[in-house]
């Protein structure tokens, strides 16, 4: 499969690398943190934090500085460091779900995450593990399901 460089996160010059993989991270704020992290494991995170999203990777959280946190110490279940974990943590929405959905031709969970997003104070800074929105997610899996059929 060729993935469109549109949805690869190059680094930029001078942004860490995940200790882990050597790949990008999405910086993410406070509340992100202190929603998926106990104090302990946030203490060491000082300065910016990134969000490793790579399914492979074992690291979460790390820093310029080389601190790192394990996806394993996370306070809640997070898609891709787990794929059963939920791809939109506001409303429970599985990959299995969206993929399921995409086979089926059902379109309605995805446009009311969609509908979702445009529409209530986001909570996605506190509950995604990237501090960011799902419905990129949500719709480039939907895509791709829809493509390989």
């Amino acid at each position: 499969m060729v993935l469109s460089r549109a949805f690869v996160r190059e680094p930029e010059p001078g942004d860490p690398l995940c200790p882990g993989c050597g790949g990008a991270g999405r910086a993410v704020g406070l509340p992100t943190l202190e929603a998926l992290l106990r104090a302990e494991d946030r203490a060491g995170l000082t300065g910016t934090a990134y969000y490793c999203d790579s399914a492979s990777c074992a690291t979460a959280y790390f820093t310029g500085l080389g601190a790192a946190v394990p996806a394993e110490r996370l306070l809640a279940s997070a898609h891709p460091k787990d794929p059963a974990g939920p791809i939109c943590p506001c409303t429970g929405l599985t990959a299995a779900d969206v993929a399921a959905d995409a086979r089926e031709g059902r379109k309605d969970r995805v446009k009311a995450i969609r509908d979702r997003a445009e529409a209530a104070p986001s909570e996605c800074a506190r509950r995604s593990p990237d501090g960011g929105s799902c419905v990129p997610r949500v719709f480039r899996l939907f895509r791709e399901t829809l493509e390989a059929r």
